[in-house]
């Protein structure tokens, strides 16, 4: 494997979500900065597109792992992982979570930093991707380092 990447999967609540906030947006833009109709429709696809074409959850290559937009881990920074449930919006949600060496010198980014409970690199196991790449990530990550 030299890279192979993971795409979050959007169900039907989500577009619903998805598309009251692009109307607000446009509506906004509208009302705010008198934006005429094309400059509303390339606004409108250019979010669609975005939402649509793929937001990229996990990257995975032989050397390293990335989760969303934080920077990647090297694989041999990674102590173990742990399967574990947390609590998202009150309701109970697993997740993968990768721990890191100790004294290993990492820039985190502000997520990262931020993340509480979830630690520093979380891998969501709560139906946002789909389950076979869920079960795809799991025997990869087993693969590389142990997990309890």
């Amino acid at each position: 494997m030299t890279q192979k990447t993971y795409y979050y999967r959007f169900n039907k609540f989500d577009n619903t979500f998805w598309a009251a906030v692009l109307a607000l947006i446009l509506a906004v833009a509208f009302g705010y900065y008198g934006l005429c109709l094309w400059e509303l429709f390339f606004l409108t696809v250019l979010i669609w597109g975005y939402k649509h074409f793929g937001i990229p959850a996990i990257t995975i290559t032989d050397k390293d792992i990335k989760i969303d937009y934080s920077r990647p881990i090297a694989w041999k920074d990674i102590q173990k992982g742990e399967i574990k449930e947390v609590s998202l919006c009150g309701q109970k949600m697993k997740i993968l979570s990768l721990i890191p060496k100790t004294g290993i010198a990492y820039r985190y980014t502000y997520m990262q930093k931020h993340n509480a409970h979830f630690g520093p690199f979380p891998i969501p196991l709560y139906g946002i991707l789909s389950p076979a790449d869920e079960r795809e990530i799991i025997d990869i990550v087993r693969q590389k380092v142990a997990v309890k």
